[in-house]
């Protein structure tokens, strides 16, 4: 795989077969986020990873899913095997968005090379959340990216109508409308 067909090819993906991941390509990710580009060196990401049956059944009400679908929320054989929380060190620096985009991107296209499926919640019950996985005071939640073998499909189609709203069609395919080159690139 050629990281152009990992870029094209990756997808978010809200349904996962219920098999479980060794925790040894969970560190692989963590490893790969560790390798992002990050504003001044600072390095001010923290990850912790979730991947135990329990733990994972107590974060998953405290996510929104798929807000364009009608109950889109994965039924109870359908939902990620393991989370990977990401956090900002208070301690190090402020502001990590750029930081945690760049993190993240590793583990999602490093997940697909793996045969794995992933998909960037931001829609979580930060409070919440923090109370189950207990980070240090000087840690803030950013994001969780849920992971698990996929058991649906996903893919990018040109977006022909004002609406960037993604769907599902008859054969349960999600479809993720993208603005062609022709809309992003400036003259």
């Amino acid at each position: 795989m050629t990281i152009r067909e990992a870029i094209m090819n990756r997808r978010s993906i809200r349904k996962f077969s219920q098999e479980p991941i060794n925790y040894s390509e969970l560190l692989k990710l963590v490893e790969y986020a560790a390798m992002a580009a990050t504003g001044g060196n600072l390095q001010p990401l923290k990850f912790k990873i979730a991947s135990s049956k329990e733990l994972t059944n107590q974060i998953f009400p405290h996510i929104k899913w798929a807000a364009y679908l009608d109950n889109a929320s994965p039924l109870p054989n359908e939902r990620p095997t393991a989370y990977i929380a990401v956090f900002g060190d208070l301690n190090i620096k402020q502001q990590f968005e750029c930081d945690a985009g760049a993190a993240i991107t590793n583990m999602m296209l490093g997940a697909y090379e793996d045969g794995l499926a992933s998909c960037w919640l931001g829609a979580i019950d930060r409070d919440a959340l923090c109370d189950i996985l207990c980070p240090p005071d000087n840690m803030r939640l950013l994001y969780l990216l849920a992971l698990g073998y996929p058991s649906q499909k996903s893919r990018a189609v040109e977006k022909t109508s004002d609406s960037i709203k993604y769907w599902l069609d008859s054969d349960g395919v999600l479809n993720v409308p993208k603005r062609p080159l022709s809309e992003i690139l400036i003259d």
